[in-house]
């Protein structure tokens, strides 16, 4: 479609996709408006709606005008971020690890990445202590406050759970590097942090399935 701006008409290619629903539409247009981005380019927000009946959500999509006539997609201003897949197992945790994760991942769809990696920072910390307190009650009171560091080097001292040891311990520390003032690991970033907290999960789903199987399937052939 064209948009006009100061007697000078812009080609801009419609969204494909809503960035609430995530699926393939023709959005309806619905307004536009013209203003100053970074370096003084010319920017275009314009406000579409979904079509699909469960959805028809409003959102904003952003053009940069880069060469005379034509203005290129940007960015979605606002939207839903998709949900990665969560084990089972972490779905059922009575935890805030879900919440804040998707707040999180939330933050980062928004470009706010410096809140993102604290966010991260934090989910991880719900899923270590309420993984815990869960397996032990005896735990509930005496881990809440203390660092999470020393959570993980004092509970997790079975030889089944030294790979989840180990991711946890490097999760931590490129949470920290997201919440601290120093960024100590500087070859790694919020892609890596989640990966790990993903690896986290799978190793926690992993281990929990083994232990399933390994203490409720008894051998009752008699021989």
């Amino acid at each position: 479609m064209y948009l006009t701006s100061e007697n000078h008409h812009y080609s801009i290619e419609n969204p494909s996709i809503c960035p609430h629903c995530h699926r393939g539409i023709e959005p309806i247009f619905i307004s536009s408006a013209i203003g100053k981005g970074g370096n003084n380019s010319d920017i275009f927000c314009t406000v579409w709606r979904c079509t699909f009946k469960d959805c028809k959500r409003i959102f904003v999509a952003e053009y940069t005008v880069n060469t005379p006539g034509a203005a290129i997609f940007t960015k979605f201003l606002d939207g839903t971020p998709i949900e990665p897949h969560f084990p089972e197992i972490i779905v059922k945790f009575e935890s805030k690890f879900i919440k804040t994760y998707m707040q999180a991942l939330q933050a980062e769809n928004l470009g706010l990445d410096e809140i993102a990696g604290m966010g991260y920072r934090k989910a991880i910390e719900y899923l270590v202590k309420d993984y815990l307190i869960q397996k032990d009650q005896n735990l509930e009171g005496n881990i809440e406050d203390l660092a999470l560091s020393n959570v993980i080097d004092q509970n997790f001292t079975d030889s089944r759970e030294n790979d989840l040891k180990d991711l946890l311990k490097r999760a931590t520390w490129l949470g920290n590097d997201m919440t601290h003032y120093l960024k100590y690991h500087e070859n790694f970033d919020i892609e890596d942090l989640k990966n790990l907290i993903k690896l986290v999960m799978d190793e926690i789903h992993s281990i929990e399935q083994k232990r399933h199987y390994i203490t409720n399937l008894q051998n009752k052939n008699k021989k």
